[in-house]
């Protein structure tokens, strides 16, 4: 593999509908759109979403996520619940389960490792 570099700006002002769209959002009809820096083994790159929400049984990778703009409430299976802004970080493991509901359209770096 070789070093990747990108402004963020510019991965915002490349973005591509999202292919893995939830498909049981339960509420709004929120657009996703994904812009890309690394793919395979690691991959990473940033993401938006508009207003919406929907439930998570088995979130498929290991993700860590850095709020860029917006606002985002993350509910754990347990009811527990963290509201996430400009700035904040968070790690999602690969099988958890809960709820996310956007709240303000949000913008998010990520990086996923399989």
């Amino acid at each position: 593999m070789e070093a990747v570099f990108s402004n963020v700006d510019r991965l915002f002002g490349q973005l591509e509908p999202d292919p893995d769209r939830p498909e049981d959002i339960d509420v709004g009809d929120p657009e996703m759109f994904v812009g890309s820096l690394t793919e395979g083994a690691i991959e990473s790159g940033v993401w938006t979403c508009s207003v919406g929400g929907w439930p998570e049984t088995d979130y498929a990778v290991n993700e860590v996520m850095v709020m860029v703009a917006g606002r985002l409430r993350i509910t754990n299976e347990d009811g527990s619940v963290h509201e996430l802004s400009a700035g904040d970080m968070f790690f999602l493991p690969k099988g958890w389960a809960g709820r996310w509901d956007v709240l303000e359209d949000m913008k998010k770096i990520y990086f996923i490792v399989e």
